[in-house]
């Protein structure tokens, strides 16, 4: 019992689970700790959704498909690993909008669309003559002043209005391309914009004194050999923890502060500490506890897919200024972005042949992932011949579904995970930390953000409960 109880579990090889171990190892091995470190991962594979594929000499990430290099825990994660002299950072400016039935450019410096300078907006062919006047509210307003937390949508409407938001900042906004800024909590995501506006009184104000934050070539980064470079190099660091093909079904609790992980329906595990860092839908499976589970069974999904096309350039009629497409939710079009692959990343793909990465599936539209191969390469051929006026048929396609792989968490349920289930699970599953996408924001610096934070607070705990 006295081992067990000094053993900690992280469950699930994402990108959180990895960075939460290796907190987890680095503070075990600084410090001298009797603790033993355990990954338990249900495939044969760790990272998550960093999946990259090898394609004759080119590598295709399917999943996550870049690092925003203007937020700082990828970057600084990836200088400590020693890797950093394999990155490759994107050229090709920003994306361009769709709307309209066409190719919209922001020739002015923007921040995830809204312009860097105000009177800029003026330059905009895509909202009217009211909608640019809506935008210097901004400038007469207080900070807000929240008791509690408030939709994205809702936040940047007070600010700049409706249409501005509707029509250009929303695909922006929306992270991964498949949330709801009508449903995602401003502070929740730790929204920078909001953030900065509370510091300086002013988005217009707060994106003056940061222009680093401009959407430019540079924003992204890769490696050459695709985003997996990063897991591998942590499963190489944590290959001595790591036991493949063991899902965990169940966490029971045990004596002594230990709880028993039921792992396959065949084996049990004791441990004494756990960072749960599965999909959100795997929470109700793991804890039989009819409270928890009532606020977990309400945490909705939504599937998403990508496909990587290759066409001969003759095949594509419309291309865009920048180095890919983003399409409004009020477009008819089952597509959410577009990237010219060659364009984003030069030095990747220097082929003849032009690389699509293509994203499909939001909130209400997720049905498109379970249809078949030959039925989604229809429908996303279809809307591609409507944005880049494509007739022809591609050299190949590749195509990779993420079923149920975003959570859309709602205002109310943000405070909820935060004020009724953090707490009751620290109560009644104390030595329990729970992590994963969408809990704390979206994308890698996020994750890894929180990965950093868990793996800190788990060591901690474990100390106390062993009077270390």
């Amino acid at each position: 019992m006295k081992r067990a109880k000094k053993r900690i579990a992280v469950i699930g090889g994402g990108i959180t689970g990895l960075t939460a171990a290796y907190r987890i190892k680095q503070k075990i091995e600084a410090e001298d700790l009797p603790f033993e470190l355990i990954i338990l991962e249900s495939s044969l594979r760790v990272g998550g959704k960093i999946y990259s594929m090898k394609v004759e000499n080119q590598y295709l990430d399917l999943g996550a498909e870049s690092i925003d290099t203007r937020y700082p825990e990828a970057l600084e994660l990836i200088k400590e690993l020693g890797i950093e002299d394999q990155l490759v950072y994107s050229e090709g400016g920003k994306q361009d909008l769709f709307y309209y039935n066409e190719l919209h450019h922001s020739s002015f410096p923007t921040y995830k669309g809204i312009p860097m300078n105000k009177m800029d907006i003026w330059k905009s062919k895509m909202l009217s003559f009211n909608g640019k006047v809506a935008t210097f509210k901004d400038r007469f307003l207080q900070p807000e002043q929240l008791t509690e937390d408030i939709e994205v949508s809702s936040f940047l409407k007070r600010r700049l209005g409706d249409e501005i938001v509707e029509l250009m900042l929303e695909p922006f906004f929306s992270k991964v391309y498949a949330n709801d800024i009508d449903d995602m909590g401003v502070r929740a995501n730790r929204e920078t914009i909001f953030e900065l506006e509370q510091k300086y009184g002013t988005i217009e104000k707060a994106l003056q004194e940061h222009p680093e934050l401009e959407d430019r070539s540079g924003n992204y980064a890769t490696f050459a050999h695709g985003l997996s470079v990063l897991t591998d190099k942590l499963e190489e660091i944590l290959k001595p923890h790591i036991q493949y093909s063991k899902k965990v079904v169940e966490i029971k609790p045990g004596v002594e502060n230990t709880y028993i992980l039921n792992i396959n329906l065949k084996e049990e595990v004791r441990v004494g500490a756990i960072c749960v860092a599965t999909p959100t839908t795997e929470y109700t499976k793991l804890f039989k506890d009819k409270e928890l589970n009532k606020q977990f069974s309400q945490i909705k999904t939504a599937s998403i897919g990508h496909i990587v096309f290759s066409f001969n350039p003759e095949s594509i009629k419309n291309y865009p200024n920048g180095f890919g497409i983003l399409t409004p939710r009020r477009n008819d079009s089952f597509v959410s972005s577009i990237t010219f692959l060659g364009k984003k990343w030069p030095s990747l793909y220097g082929s003849k042949e032009v690389l699509l990465g293509v994203n499909f599936g939001r909130k209400g539209e997720d049905m498109i992932v379970s249809l078949s191969n030959k039925e989604i390469e229809e429908k996303i051929l279809a809307d591609l011949g409507m944005i880049l006026g494509v007739t022809e048929k591609p050299n190949y396609r590749i195509i990779k579904r993420w079923p149920d792989a975003i959570p859309h968490f709602s205002v109310h349920q943000e405070q909820t995970m935060k004020e009724v289930v953090g707490p009751m699970l620290e109560e009644r599953y104390p030595g329990v930390l729970i992590g994963g996408n969408g809990l704390e924001g979206f994308g890698l610096n996020h994750c890894i953000r929180q990965g950093n934070e868990i793996g800190e607070q788990l060591v901690e705990v474990i100390k106390k409960q062993n009077c270390l």
